[in-house]
């Protein structure tokens, strides 16, 4: 059994006004440094949902043994990403799938490391792993990425809007490993800027 990665890559990033998949960091875009991680971190197959800027986000990771999937809901938020993710995962082909690791692009902060936490305290994909950290409030917040095991399948394959995979992750059985920044990511032109300050992007 092994455990699906996918790249949720599909929206318009409409308050960033450019894609921010094509973004640049140490050299390569986004979308394919996210792609490398889930792929270094052990995940087999991966999946990068595309919807806006379809073309361009398939060519940024055409030399890496990736699946696009394709959302035609995109519009309608992360959750028909999910969803379309997952009912692709349910082909024959995937069956030796034990679980799926969910993560994006736009969380600069994620690396490997944290994706083989994920998937070590999942026990081979048996139990539901989020990333915790600090809400608006302070506050303990969980989310992506996440670790979903299979029997969460058909409730991830109904998702529809912005939500995600929300509820499930907050539910009582949910195990979680810290992401002190996880909170940030590259939504506007300022979180960009803040980011470069900081030295993880090269000039696009």
């Amino acid at each position: 059994m092994s455990i699906a990665g996918v790249l949720l890559a599909a929206g318009g990033s409409r308050r960033l006004g450019s894609p921010k998949q094509l973004l640049k960091t140490y050299g390569v875009t986004l979308v394919e440094h996210a792609a490398r991680q889930l792929l270094d971190a052990g995940c087999s197959p991966v999946l990068v949902v595309v919807g806006a800027h379809a073309d361009e986000i398939r060519d940024a990771v055409s030399m890496l043994s990736v699946t696009c999937v394709e959302n035609v809901r995109w519009e309608r938020g992360m959750g028909t990403s999910i969803a379309a993710a997952v009912t692709a995962l349910n082909d024959v082909r995937f069956a030796h799938t034990s679980a799926v690791l969910i993560t994006t692009c736009d969380m600069p902060t994620v690396t490997v490391e944290h994706l083989q936490s994920l998937l070590a305290m999942s026990q081979q994909g048996t139990q539901r792993v989020a990333s915790e950290y600090p809400g608006p409030d302070g506050g303990p917040v969980r989310g992506i990425p996440a670790t979903l095991p299979r029997v969460d399948w058909p409730a991830l394959a109904a998702l529809d809007g912005d939500l995600g995979a929300r509820a499930l992750l907050r539910d009582s059985g949910t195990l979680t490993v810290s992401l002190p920044s996880g909170h940030f990511d590259l939504d506007t032109p300022s979180d960009v800027a803040a980011w470069r300050t900081t030295g993880g992007s090269s000039p696009m």
